[in-house]
């Protein structure tokens, strides 16, 4: 059955697993993905995707911890970003895609800080997945 917490719970999961779109793998072709920055891009984003997907599975079991894991795997996905610049633009990769990739997440770090920290959102999220 949809709910707005089963979609909700998707769009979490999805927006976290995007954090691999900064891994090497999903690199331009030609761009240098050695070295230590692109390393610990790979490492941050793992954790952060990981963090997504603890608190997309708090969310559907309604434990009440699931806010601050998503709201901690936000904070986190927004620290990658900064290695993923130093790496992307030091590896070659053009300009306008590690600035798209930095605004898309951005984007989606601002979208679940406004959710789950404006208190009238807040309340209504949790009315959404506890009720």
């Amino acid at each position: 059955m949809f709910t707005l917490r089963t979609l909700g719970g998707i769009a979490l999961l999805m927006a976290g697993s995007s954090w691999l779109w900064l891994t090497p793998t999903f690199a331009s072709k030609g761009v240098n993905t050695s070295g230590a920055w692109w390393a610990v891009t790979m490492v941050l984003s793992l954790l952060t995707v990981l963090g997504f997907l603890v608190a997309t599975w708090g969310l559907f079991a309604r434990w009440t911890w699931w806010e601050y894991a998503a709201l901690a795997s936000a904070a986190l996905g927004l620290v990658t970003l900064v290695p993923f610049w130093v790496a992307a633009t030091g590896g070659g990769e053009t300009l306008g895609t590690t600035a798209w990739n930095v605004f898309v997440h951005v984007l989606m770090v601002a979208g679940v800080a406004v959710l789950l920290l404006v208190p009238p959102l807040e309340r209504w999220v949790n009315q959404q997945v506890m009720g």
